[in-house]
């Protein structure tokens, strides 16, 4: 859609009258078509799938097409973690390579957070030659935006304004500990109070003023998603809440679509998000001359640009001496998907890397419990030869393993928090070792959080029961030795506050991934057996219902 600019609309009719030339002569550099091109949650995947080699590709022959100078690239976030190359670096190689390819603009996901608020701050100030914009992500002691709330890129005499949005889940989603003071105060915020409200008034102010300084469109580059993320944060939600946005990239939520969603006014803004891991590229198109907006998603890309294909593996070959080392072996392959479907269940659902991670922690720790966030566990492991870089690749976030005490009642909280999504996705839901437990998805999860997203209480029946810790009923009052990493045991990380104060057995020893490797190198003998050979686990997490949902089901 078209905005009005009563400001400029004036000034080119006084100047039409003044030197009499018709006001139709002043818009010859409008563009035909502007191409936006849109990428989310690569997660280092830098030659996966379409790779950046592609992407880079891919752009060219927009820009042959429409013109460099209309040709946008963007990104909505979680580009620089998830990987080897991330991981051992800081997120500094991911930044290079979207600098090499060209972006534009990227909004910050909730993992650029995950090396630490001062290392990504001097990334994006430092670092990045693109500009990061994020309307919402506020310095509490200022009042005032980290980052540019948006940027406005002039196509001719069309002015594109985009706004960046990040969700409020980054609190909980990487470390809460990286937006709070030495006292353990927050001092950044994302607005995420008063049940989305704020979050919609902070954008539709940006929207607004980005309208009023003369932006013709406006796009929204938001980190948020849909499945599995809080509901009064999701994409869908701001746009149904806010008026003026013409088009909406998404990220967060993993999920690939481009669709229409109607606004505030009822007027329909396009919605579009990727995937991960350049399984797609977003290609949205603003006609000026026709106001249309329309979006795809370009799968199957084949063709390489030789020039960003040789700067990856230049980069890789850096380090691959210590990637490419086999420190194990695996008979069967360790997965995070549904086999039946190839679709992730380790945020909603038991699998054989779930249970071997958790019964990583439990053993090489010592303790009565293992538990794993499943978004913790990110990537499959092939069977055959395993490599560092595999077991990187598993846990590349570098969190180091805890124990802790706990009690059965703080234990039954928090498989109660892990399962309050059930059966949407949900990085918090927790893999285990040492116990079983049963979910009930018809009983409404009753789980009580702050405006952080942090857990305080559950307020209703639970969903979780027949919770049984080495065979025996879990007893509520009795204390527990629990073995974590320090992003779930002391940092509150996806909400999981319950052990935040307890007694620390062990605190802050081995990296998790280093806990991994011992695991199977020493307990397993170096070989993952047929142990681990049922993709679904071996039955340690079941969904249960009750008799009144049977009843009402037959």
């Amino acid at each position: 859609m078209k905005h009005k600019k009563p400001l400029a609309l004036i000034l080119s009719l006084i100047t039409a009258l003044t030197l009499s030339i018709p006001v139709m002569a002043q818009e010859g550099n409008i563009p035909d078509k502007i191409i936006i091109l849109h990428t989310n949650d690569v997660h280092c995947g830098i030659d996966d799938n379409i790779g950046y080699a592609g992407l880079v590709s891919c752009k060219a022959q927009m820009e042959q097409v429409y013109g460099r100078e209309n040709v946008t690239l963007v990104d909505a976030g979680d580009a620089i973690q998830g990987g080897a190359i991330g991981t051992l670096s800081d997120g500094a190689f991911p930044v290079d390579i979207m600098n090499q390819a060209g972006y534009d603009i990227a909004v910050p996901g909730n993992h650029e957070f995950d090396y630490g608020m001062d290392n990504f701050l001097r990334l994006a100030e430092e670092r990045a030659e693109y500009t990061y914009v994020c309307s919402n992500f506020i310095d509490l002691k200022t009042g005032s935006s980290v980052f540019l709330p948006f940027k406005i890129i002039s196509y001719g005499d069309v002015d594109v304004a985009y706004v960046g949005i990040d969700t409020p889940e980054s609190f909980t989603k990487s470390t809460p500990l990286y937006f709070q003071d030495d006292e353990g105060n927050y001092i950044y915020g994302f607005c995420q109070g008063n049940n989305g409200q704020d979050l919609y008034d902070n954008v539709q102010n940006s929207v607004d003023t980005a309208i009023a300084m003369g932006a013709d469109y406006v796009i929204a580059i938001g980190h948020l998603g849909m499945e599995g993320s809080t509901p009064q944060w999701q994409s869908e939600a701001v746009i149904a809440n806010t008026n003026g946005i013409d088009a909406f990239i998404d990220g967060h939520s993993h999920e690939a679509y481009d669709k229409k969603v109607k606004n505030k006014d009822g007027k329909e803004v396009v919605l579009a998000q990727t995937g991960t891991k350049l399984n797609a590229v977003g290609k949205i198109v603003l006609d000026p001359k026709n106001g249309t907006i329309t979006a795809e998603l370009i799968e199957n890309y084949t063709d390489k640009d030789p020039v960003m294909d040789t700067f990856i593996h230049a980069l890789k070959n850096g380090f691959a001496d210590v990637l490419g080392q086999v420190v194990a072996k695996s008979d069967v392959t360790l997965t995070t998907k549904d086999p039946s479907g190839n679709e992730r269940l380790i945020r909603n659902g038991e699998t054989n890397l779930g249970d071997l991670c958790a019964d990583a922690y439990r053993s090489v720790m010592g303790a009565d419990i293992g538990i794993v966030n499943g978004g913790g566990i990110r990537a499959d492991i092939k069977a055959g030869n395993i490599t560092y870089e595999d077991i990187i690749n598993v846990h590349p976030y570098r969190n180091e393993m805890c124990v802790v005490e706990a009690t059965g009642q703080e234990i039954l909280d928090a498989l109660e928090l892990g399962a309050s999504l059930y059966p949407e996705e949900n990085g918090g839901f927790l893999q285990v070792s040492g116990l079983t437990y049963s979910i009930d998805p018809s009983i409404p999860s009753s789980v009580i959080r702050n405006d952080e997203g942090e857990f305080l209480r559950v307020d209703g029946e639970y969903r979780v029961s027949h919770v049984l810790v080495d065979g025996i009923p879990l007893d509520p009052a009795k204390t527990y030795t629990v073995a974590s990493h320090n992003y779930m045991i002391k940092n509150g990380g996806d909400g999981f506050t319950m052990f935040r104060d307890n007694k620390l057995l062990q605190d802050c020893t081995m990296l998790d991934n280093q806990v991994l490797i011992d695991y199977i190198t020493k307990q397993l003998k170096g070989i993952v057996g047929k142990e681990y050979a049922m993709p679904y686990g071996e039955g340690r997490i079941s969904i249960i219902y009750s008799a009144s949902a049977a009843g009402n089901a037959a």
